[in-house]
């Protein structure tokens, strides 16, 4: 039974190091393969993927009209702060909400220019009001605290640096009233303003570009091993007497003529 076991370990270790071999052959081939997928990938992101710009916005919660004035704020009242800013996340990140903003990006920009990125809807009421598709769009609005803080982080994403910038202005305008609306409070003041960016801020090219890279040298790499576990044939006598014991006596040369 020992020797068993020890025979079947040196099988283990003899095909890793056969598997560690194939590789080092073949590296060559993985480094070519990873650099191709890495030009590919630069490629790609430079010349098919759109830019998008970024802008945010932040808003300071409080819990009371009190607390902006107070010298002194217990951590009681950062607490309530810090759940009431849980809850205007959940609040600004509803659809109604979303219809507002689309309906104010229409207004401002005009349906010919919005409806290039997006597609247009009714809100559904009597007047027929114009929006944003909100599924559309919900994806490109982020809210969200900062660190378990009073802070809320507004973030847009667009392919319209003047669109990322509106829509943070937009939430800024609708919040306060929205959420005394909703809550019957609205203890939120925005902090700093929303800018139009003058760069991109997406797509990341050095990224696309690592990730390319080790995807080619990935599959490149598991193609070889895969191919080399496949592959059956025999190629000297050495792996004979190696893997099965068996004592060769003799080879039949092979020779190819020219004619």
């Amino acid at each position: 039974m020992e020797n068993n076991i020890k025979e079947n370990e040196d099988v283990l270790q003899i095909d890793f190091f056969e598997i560690l071999n194939t590789l080092l052959r073949y590296a060559w081939v993985i480094v070519l393969a990873g650099v191709c997928c890495m030009a590919v990938a630069v490629v790609y992101t430079i010349f098919c993927i759109e830019p998008t710009y970024t802008s945010s916005l932040s808003f300071y919660v409080r819990n009371s009209e009190m607390q902006g004035s107070m010298t002194f704020i217990s951590s009681n009242e950062i607490n309530s702060s810090i759940q009431l800013a849980k809850t205007y996340t959940v609040i600004l990140q509803d659809e109604a909400i979303l219809d507002k903003i689309g309906t104010g990006l229409i207004e401002e920009f005009g349906i010919e220019r919005v409806s290039q990125y997006y597609e247009i809807v009714e809100t559904g009421d009597e007047e027929g009001t114009l929006t944003v598709n909100s599924k559309q769009f919900s994806g490109q609005i982020s809210i969200e605290p900062v660190n378990e803080t009073e802070i809320l982080s507004v973030t847009a994403v667009t392919r319209d640096p003047e669109f990322s910038a509106a829509i943070c202005r937009s939430l800024e305008e609708i919040a306060p009233d929205e959420l005394k609306r909703i809550v019957g409070i609205n203890y939120i003041e925005s902090i700093g303003e929303a800018k139009v960016p003058r760069a991109p801020s997406g797509p990341n090219v050095k990224k696309n570009g690592a990730l390319g890279l080790i995807a080619g040298v990935f599959i490149s790499g598991f193609v070889i091993v895969l191919l080399s576990l496949l592959d059956n044939k025999i190629y000297s006598s050495d792996f004979i007497r190696e893997n099965y014991g068996v004592t060769v006596f003799g080879e039949i040369p092979y020779y190819e003529f020219n004619a």
